[in-house]
């Protein structure tokens, strides 16, 4: 029962590397895909980098480092993998969670094709302060949707360093688009005595 259980959890492990790599490679696959970026910045939890990933790629990393203190050689080769499989996570995981500023649109998430936003769907935004930053909210709507069905909301956070910058691609991208939609001047008084 030992062996089995020791060949099941080896599989595991071989599974995971596997997969781990075929998911930064895919990261980095459509990193390289994006044209034309004019800003990206890091926008993870645990200062801008991902959370659960570093705290995992730190953790194994560390109990590595205490493996080849004791010598321990015959679970070095298991350690190899799961450093392995640490490393592709936080690839895989800093790049999905980095903001990328195209000139075809944002890219909140390069694996999810679904928070990727080009600017002519954009159809209005608002600007929140925040601590250190602007908290963005984009209002689009989705291609070969009506405009009640496909309404969204996509919140990205720009820290005061990038501020300026992006600022200024949003006006370049959408003030033309938006200007002339503002409500005209009305004269209540006027309206009423005539």
């Amino acid at each position: 029962m030992k062996e089995i259980l020791s060949i099941f959890f080896q599989g595991v492990i071989v599974l995971f590397t596997i997969s781990s790599t075929l998911l930064a490679g895919y990261s980095v696959m459509n990193k390289f895909r994006l044209r034309k970026v004019r800003m990206s910045w890091r926008a993870g939890k645990f200062a801008g980098y991902p959370l659960f990933a570093t705290v995992f790629l730190v953790l194994i990393g560390s109990l590595g480092i205490v493996a080849l203190l004791v010598n321990d050689v015959s679970r070095f080769p298991t350690f190899v993998c799961y450093v392995w499989i640490g490393c592709m996570w936080f690839i895989a995981s800093y790049l999905a969670s980095k903001h990328y500023i195209t000139d075809y649109g944002i890219v909140k998430n390069i694996n999810e094709p679904s928070q990727t936003i080009p600017w002519f769907q954009i159809l209005d935004q608002v600007e929140k302060e925040q601590k250190e930053g602007v908290e963005y909210s984009f209002s689009y709507s989705e291609l070969d949707k009506s405009l009640t069905e496909g309404f969204k909301q996509l919140k990205i956070y720009v820290p005061n360093s990038k501020r300026k910058r992006f600022e200024k691609i949003v006006s370049l991208k959408l003030k033309n688009r938006f200007e002339g939609q503002e409500l005209p001047d009305i004269d209540l008084k006027n309206l009423q005595n005539e």
